[in-house]
């Protein structure tokens, strides 16, 4: 079966999704990219045309996801150790999640 470019493009984003994952971020990495998100939202907002506005807020809500995904985004304040996005927190996560 001849590869189509859908599945070529998961391929190239599964590899970067993965290695994404191995390398170790640096510090305060999804912190700056959570600032650089709101800044880009509020200049979404003072956007001198729509199209100009779209195209800064769909950039904040990608940057915005990024800064919310891997091990040192929002789990590692939340000191959610599993991998899997849908896991349930076991009782000592939740816990420490709701009693910071």
């Amino acid at each position: 079966m001849k590869p189509t470019p859908s599945s070529a493009l998961q391929r190239m984003v599964r590899g970067a999704i993965e290695y994404d994952d191995t390398r170790e971020g640096f510090a305060l990495e999804h912190h700056v990219v959570l600032a650089a998100s709101s800044a880009l939202a509020v200049a979404a907002f003072m956007a001198p045309s729509r199209s100009a506005a779209a195209i800064r807020g769909i950039g904040a809500g990608l940057l915005l996801m990024r800064a919310l995904s891997g091990t040192q985004g929002v789990r590692s304040w939340l000191n959610v150790t599993d991998r899997r996005p849908g896991a349930p927190l076991s009782p000592e996560e939740a816990r420490a999640t709701w009693y910071l």
